[in-house]
């Protein structure tokens, strides 16, 4: 009785630890290179609803997320083309917060979804330091290309032209290695 009791004791502690650790704030970039995600550190507040068409292997799927990011804390919140909440994910620079409320296999995982949004939101600065040695992101006019240290383009974000200097928004996204594309319409009020 004794070992089992001890056993349960052990088993409970081991699951307390589990529910209370925190995820790591990370990012694939390939499938065999992953990177801490920069702090969502931005100079001004950005607010953007978009419509996502995401291509991959001939199909094709939608999704709508609401992006905020204040006081460097990033949220992102996806919703089916129905209004119904699928995921939302909180930032704060240390550590996610997922809430998975509904799957569909069809759609990119939402620590994904969070990694391209910040990849073309943020500064090159901040994400050039944590980028593996001979990783190189590159901006060009409207468009943002992360190479890796085969010189290879990785990711290539499209953006649209600003008549302000505010942050940038971009309107596509393709991913090389991974083998989709988002086509990115902004929702909000011109």
């Amino acid at each position: 009785m004794k070992k089992y009791l001890t056993f349960t004791i052990l088993l409970l502690a081991m699951l307390v630890t589990a529910c209370t650790s925190k995820p790591k704030a990370e990012a694939w970039l390939t499938k065999e290179t992953k990177v801490n995600l920069p702090i969502p550190n931005l100079n001004q507040n950005y607010h953007d609803q978009q419509l996502l068409k995401f291509k991959y292997k001939n199909q094709e799927n939608s999704l709508i997320t609401l992006v905020d990011v204040n006081q460097n804390q990033l949220k992102v919140i996806g919703l089916s083309v129905l209004g119904i909440r699928l995921f939302e994910i909180e930032y704060n620079g240390e550590i996610i917060k997922t809430k998975q409320n509904i799957f569909i296999k069809e759609l990119p995982a939402p620590q994904q979804v969070l990694s391209d949004i910040m990849l073309s939101i943020l500064p090159i600065q901040q994400w050039q330091a944590v980028l593996p040695e001979g990783w190189q992101l590159f901006d060009k006019q409207l468009h943002r290309k992360l190479i890796n240290d085969k010189q290879e383009t990785v990711i290539d974000i499209t953006y649209q032209e600003s008549p302000t200097n505010k942050i940038r928004k971009p309107i596509h996204i393709q991913h090389y290695i991974f083998g989709y594309q988002i086509a990115i319409q902004s929702m909000e009020a011109k």
